[in-house]
């Protein structure tokens, strides 16, 4: 912290009184030259003479005292800006570059101000831009609904740790995929990797579903129970997207395969609905928001058993939306994790409304 210094009130009142004195000084000339000529030419009286020399009097008492305020001003401002930029420059704010011009006036410190006041500016669009630029890359790497919702938060709600939930989960995988790269180029795969994860992508989140993660050549998605949408079923609109991502898909297998005719992929995905765990997972230093929990794990399952084209759902995806769909029962199957036997459905489409 600098040493605060004080502020030289004798010398500038002495300042002060030596230019009112020369101010007075001058004064008697030009009294002489007004009381020899003019006042008496328009005859002025002594009473009205004595009222000029009183207003002339207090003028130049305002003056002096003017002059004495604004150079006592200008040290305060000086000292102001002076240790301004001294804490700016300890706690970098101000490049290393920066200068101010040498304090002695008012114009000076009316530059330096404005200086500082363009510095600020020019850094503030600077880091807009580079919050602009974040925003834009940032949305790229996550959903744009966990990306609204985490830019709501405050900077203390940000916490390891999960809230329960109700959701379908959505999960689909390339079958023949992992054989299919062992022998193809690696740009080529990447290539027809990003084409799927596009549709994919689209269809999830046209049907506010929230994509998870990739996982290899596999999806992960998350329909979220949501209670302000009176007509919004999870798992009507996980079926949508898994039934859109199966027609798009089927299409874009037709490019592949005019390109490389020995291609030989195809598309499963599983539903399962029920409890969840969401939230930040991982340490304080790094997080990743995931879901966690049984009905996940089975949605995986059931996602490994679905043939090519196949959509194969749980039992309690099934009864949320047994009256909008139509399904091929499937044997009950036993699901690695879970005790016992399950019944699951192949969706074969989605009813039309009325």
């Amino acid at each position: 912290m600098p040493s605060k210094k004080k502020v030289p009130v004798k010398r500038m009142f002495l300042l002060s009184a030596i230019i009112g004195l020369l101010i007075a000084f001058g004064y008697e000339p030009l009294h002489g030259i007004l009381s020899d000529t003019l006042l008496k030419k328009v005859n002025i009286s002594p009473w009205e003479d004595i009222t000029a020399s009183v207003i002339l009097g207090i003028f130049y008492l305002g003056l002096l005292i003017y002059l004495f305020v604004m150079m006592n001003l200008s040290l305060f401002a000086s000292g102001i800006l002076k240790h301004m930029v001294t804490q700016m420059r300890c706690k970098e704010i101000l490049p290393p570059g920066f200068h101010m011009k040498k304090m002695g006036g008012y114009s000076n410190s009316y530059s330096n101000i404005l200086k500082i006041f363009d510095l600020f500016i020019h850094s503030f669009l600077n880091v807009k831009q580079d919050k602009d630029k974040f925003k834009s890359s940032l949305g790229k790497y996550l959903d744009p609904s966990l990306h609204k919702e985490i830019e709501q938060r405050g900077i203390n709600e940000i916490y390891v740790g999960g809230k329960k939930k109700t959701a379908t989960i959505f999960f689909s995988d390339i079958r023949g995929f992992t054989s299919y790269t062992e022998n193809s180029e690696p740009e080529k795969v990447v290539m027809m990797l990003n084409e799927y994860f596009t549709i994919a992508t689209k269809a999830i989140q046209k049907n506010r579903g929230r994509v998870n993660k990739y996982i290899g050549d596999a999806v992960m998605a998350v329909f979220e129970e949501a209670p302000k949408y009176i007509d919004y079923l999870d798992a009507d609109k996980a079926i949508l997207s898994a039934l859109d991502i199966q027609v798009q898909f089927a299409m874009k297998l037709k490019e592949w395969q005019q390109k490389d005719p020995a291609l030989n992929i195809g598309l499963g995905i599983g539903l399962a609905r029920g409890e969840i765990i969401t939230g930040n997972m991982g340490s304080e230093e790094r997080l990743e928001y995931t879901v966690i929990g049984d009905t996940v794990n089975f949605a995986s399952r059931l996602c490994g058993t679905a043939l090519h084209g196949q959509i194969i759902i749980s039992e309690e995806v099934y009864n949320q939306v047994e009256s909008l769909v139509e399904v091929d029962s499937l044997p009950p199957v036993e699901v690695k994790g879970k005790s016992g036997f399950h019944n699951v459905y192949s969706v074969k489409t989605r009813k039309m409304l009325i």
